[in-house]
């Protein structure tokens, strides 16, 4: 009984200087980083910059219209479409 009485002392005495020297572990919350905000805005990634250089990279796509094969075949149109509009009043000329 007195062991059993000392080992939770003990336990009570480890957690209480744990809590006491600002460890890490200590905060429940410190592995949910959407609780303190340390997650992007969407949440779908670990940090605001890492959502920031997705999206970046994703408007420069748009600004790249080749990069998807949005362009016409010869490249000088934006589209296929177009160039068939020009080719076509070409032709009735």
């Amino acid at each position: 009984m007195k062991l059993y009485i000392a080992g939770v002392a003990l336990t009570q005495v480890l957690l209480f200087s744990a809590a006491m020297a600002d460890h890490p572990y200590v905060d429940p919350y410190a592995l949910e980083p959407s609780i303190n905000g340390g997650v992007s805005a969407s949440g779908l990634f670990a940090s605001q910059a890492e959502e920031d250089a997705y999206l970046a990279d994703q408007q420069a796509m748009e600004l790249e219209p080749c990069i998807n094969g949005d362009v016409s075949t010869n490249g000088l149109f934006a589209s296929q479409a177009e160039e068939d509009v020009f080719t076509g009043a070409i032709a009735a000329n």
